[in-house]
Formats: structure tokens, sequence, C-alpha cells
């Protein structure tokens, strides 16, 4: 998976700002909507986040956690960051 964008933007007639993050080369949406869970919170509780797309281009919206595009990015990539290694021990 690879952040292909990320902006921000007002919604007309409201103060609300909506986060957009596209995404490419996504494999599995079950697997991203689990590492957004993960890094977002709940939705309905924690946020108010949507995924939309097909095939392997999603982009993944909400307005609430406000984050900056700095913060964003982090926390997306930290989000999708493939896992450590195990350390393997011989005996």
């Amino acid at each position: 998976m690879k952040i292909a964008s990320i902006d921000r933007e007002i919604i007309d007639g409201t103060d609300e700002v909506v986060t957009r993050v596209v995404m490419t080369e996504v494999a599995s949406q079950c697997i991203l909507a689990r590492l957004m869970i993960k890094a977002l919170g709940r939705p309905g509780v924690d946020n108010d986040m949507e995924l939309v797309g097909s095939g392997e281009e999603w982009e993944i919206l909400w307005t609430h956690p406000q984050l900056s595009i700095e913060e964003t990015q982090e926390l997306v990539e930290q989000a999708i960051a493939p896992p450590p290694a195990k350390m393997r021990s011989h005996s």
C-alpha cells in the first residue's frame, strides 16, 4: 500500500474540514480498514471515517479527529508500515 495523496478541505457552508487520503496498491480493503481502525479508532465512536473505492485505489475520508497534513501522513505511514521482522533465537 502506498499513500498517493493527502489533502484537507473545508466543507462548503460549514466550518468542518474533511481529510482525504488516497491510497494505491491496496491488495485488500479489509486489511486497509483494519489498519485505519487501529490508527484512528472505531468509526462512529472515535471518528467518522469512511472508506470509498475499489480495486487497488481507495480513499479514506474523515472530519474527526482533526489532524494536520503532517500528522495525518505520519499516522497513515505508521498504520501501513510492515511489521518488524521477529527476532529468531537459534538454540
